[in-house]
């Protein structure tokens, strides 16, 4: 099966060491049944000392929340001792998603990754999806969403007008009212998910602001990178309705913690990471806006 991505994917590479905030520290990190098969090739003493801090098909954390396998300059050490085919496939995939669409699979980096929230902060070729590659079928809905997400990159591709309006145009076509978005319906949503920190908590749960235009390409790049994590996993017309409001509403909890002062980059990998690396998270708001819209 062919698989695509935006244009920028091809940019991506992991900054390692240079990153300032690594991906592992604070996440659960499983090791899928494959690759613990493949330590039998490695000597028996190393092999011990791995297995020794996985439990139950998970990596034990230290109690600093740092992978036991993440040494002082936060590189691997199972990278840097045996090479990258023996981590899992959740390290060796990271920040990478993918989605079923239309009878092809798409791929995109998460922004959960600051390396991968810079890099879709600073591209307009969101809208440029290419082939990159063959993948093995990964079944899914048959609905395609594609249509609906070309329309809205039209209507942020739009030259001259403000964000605020093609936000609002994206609204009406969807029959999206400014009432799904009130203070108190956003609020609700948001205070019953789970947050990994109290003080991103406290950041996502403020009242999200729509009308900023404080950095409107900041804006229009996040927005786009939203539509294409979410709206490309809809499983129907209702369904893509409720993600699409999914989008609206991170986008507003976005401008809200850009009023912070808080760096954009530092921004979007926040919410990513507590929310759309969260499937209970992502499902809550989608089973809210499904209610209503």
């Amino acid at each position: 099966m062919k698989l695509y991505a935006p244009k920028y994917y091809k940019e991506f590479k992991c900054i390692a060491d240079k990153c300032t905030h690594s991906c592992c520290v604070g996440w659960e990190i499983s090791v899928d049944s494959e690759t613990q098969a493949g330590y039998v090739r490695l000597p028996e003493e190393e092999r011990k000392k791995i297995l020794s801090h996985i439990e139950d098909g998970v990596i034990r954390l230290c109690p600093d929340g740092r992978c036991p396998f993440l040494d002082e300059r936060g590189l691997c050490r199972i990278i840097s001792g045996y090479g990258d085919e023996y981590t899992s496939i959740i390290c060796r995939e990271h920040p990478r998603f993918y989605n079923p669409l239309g009878g092809r699979v798409e791929v995109g980096l998460g922004a959960s990754c600051e390396e991968a929230a810079r890099i879709i902060l600073s591209s307009d070729s969101y809208d440029d999806v290419i082939l990159v590659g063959e993948t093995e079928d990964a079944g899914g809905s048959e609905f395609d969403s594609t249509p609906d997400r070309d329309y809205i990159f039209s209507v942020l591709k739009k030259e001259g007008a403000p964000f605020v309006e093609k936000l609002r145009r994206i609204k009406e076509k969807y029959y999206l009212s400014d009432e799904l978005f009130s203070p108190e319906a956003v609020k609700a949503s948001l205070s019953a998910l789970e947050y990994m920190r109290e003080e991103d908590r406290d950041l996502i749960c403020r009242e999200p602001i729509f009308d900023s235009e404080e950095d409107p390409k900041a804006l229009e790049r996040f927005f786009a990178y939203l539509i294409y994590r979410h709206l490309s996993a809809s499983c129907s017309f209702e369904n893509l309705r409720a993600r699409l409001c999914v989008c609206i509403l991170l986008l507003g909890v976005f401008e809200s913690v850009l009023t912070t002062n808080i760096d954009k980059i530092l921004a979007a990998r926040l919410i990513s990471e507590e929310i759309d690396y969260s499937d209970e998270n992502i499902d809550s708001i989608i089973f809210d806006f499904e209610s209503e819209v």
